[in-house]
């Protein structure tokens, strides 16, 4: 039997580890140790920091696998891409997934590219950010260089809340170094695509709406396909595709995000990513959006199994995500959930996570959020769905200030 391992055994990994069983092949996952859902269905698990390189690859040689994968997730991409090329396996080569990982060489590759980049500059002292602060003269935005989730991301208006808010923000970083740059306010969007020995397609693109909370970088809605112009989405088509092929990628799935500048109309790179976007964009959306099973194109490209890029069709529906937070507090009443769970266009959720009794803690990044995926004919029907989400689950907290409910906005 063929071995395949995926790093990481989340919630957002269980679909390739599902469908790698299905397809007959001995499934290795490695995570830490926890209550990962992943480490109850693969055949094998090594209990490992999926960072850890030389240490995985040790555990690949003697598996002897014949296929490293991961998704929906940052932080195994570069391992994966090591394993891979020291093993000769199908992968996209370490030196093009650094570019993917580090914001620093990715702003970079972008300007080397001759495309418009946010101004920004990579600091390691306060000094330095101060002193790059002073010359933009206007608010930032500082972030870890190799990091995800938005830990450690924080808008900087004040020389004094740089003070406060570098220290933690270099914590988040590995290499203990920070990005600071502009802050630009504008419409932004997602853009994902599909390749194959280095061909790219776009395979569907969305308007991300993102909470109105301080330093809470996190998307309240991605809704597909996008509802902007047909201007803007030829512009941000064109930009994804020079950047995804300008960063050499070869294969698998991309997930991009962009935004607009209110004021000049150009449209920048947020971030990029060698991999499916994740609370189950790339499992579940990616499906609905363009009808491929994205999961089985992972499992098979990591396998060495695809030489073509799958027909289909884009926008074959309008669908997405509607996220929400819960207060700090205890969670008493999760009656409403079984409501959701009902409604015949609602596809996927994360709401199993939350029962009585549940302890919530504040939140400052995507990680705390909880996902509903949802589906309708048009724009219009979507919005409306989601906001029948929103009249419905009616979660309730036990908090400081009484009892709560969920936090949409």
């Amino acid at each position: 039997m063929k071995k395949i391992m995926v790093l990481g055994a989340g919630q957002y990994q269980v679909p390739i580890i599902e469908q790698a069983k299905k397809m007959g092949l001995f499934t290795i996952a490695v995570s830490p140790d926890g209550d990962y859902p992943g480490l109850k269905i693969a055949d094998k698990i090594y209990n490992l920091d999926v960072r850890d390189e030389e240490k995985i690859l040790e555990t690949a040689e003697a598996e002897g696998i014949e296929g490293i994968i991961t998704d929906q997730t940052d932080i195994a991409v570069r391992t994966v891409a090591y394993v891979a090329e020291k093993m000769g396996l199908s992968g996209i080569g370490y030196e093009c997934s650094k570019l993917f990982t580090d914001k620093y060489l990715m702003r970079k590759k972008t300007r080397e590219l001759g495309l418009a980049t946010i101004e920004y500059r990579m600091v390691s002292t306060l000094e330095e950010a101060i002193d790059f602060f002073c010359f933009l003269q206007t608010k930032a935005i500082i972030k870890p260089v190799d990091n995800q989730g938005s830990r450690g991301v924080f808008l900087i208006d004040s020389r004094e809340e740089l003070r406060r808010r570098f220290a933690e923000a270099k914590k988040f970083s590995g290499t203990g170094q920070v990005i600071i740059e502009r802050h630009i306010t504008g419409p932004e969007y997602e853009v994902d695509s599909i390749l194959v020995d280095y061909r790219e397609k776009t395979l569907m693109y969305a308007d991300t709406d993102l909470y109105d909370i301080p330093n809470v970088f996190a998307s309240r809605t991605r809704l597909f396909p996008s509802a902007a112009d047909k201007n803007t989405i030829e512009k941000l088509l064109e930009l994804n595709h020079r950047i995804i092929t300008g960063f050499g990628l070869k294969q698998g799935l991309t997930h991009s995000e962009y935004i607009q500048d209110e004021s000049s109309g150009e449209i920048f790179l947020i971030e990029a990513a060698a991999r499916g976007g994740g609370s189950f964009i790339s499992s579940h959306i990616a499906e609905l959006q363009s009808g491929i099973n994205t999961s089985e194109f992972l499992v098979r490209t990591a396998m060495g199994q695809i030489s073509e890029i799958p027909e289909f069709e884009t926008g074959r529906c309008h669908c997405g995500y509607v996220t929400f937070y819960l207060p700090r507090g205890i969670v008493t009443d999760v009656s409403s959930i079984e409501t959701i769970k009902a409604l015949p266009f609602v596809v996927k959720h994360t709401l199993d996570d939350i029962y009585e009794g549940m302890k919530t803690e504040s939140f400052s990044d995507k990680s705390a959020r909880h996902v509903v995926i949802a589906f309708a004919s048009s724009r219009e029907e979507l919005d409306e769905r989601i906001e029948e989400i929103r009249d419905k689950l009616t979660i309730e907290t036990i908090t400081d200030q009484g009892i709560k409910g969920p936090i949409w906005e």
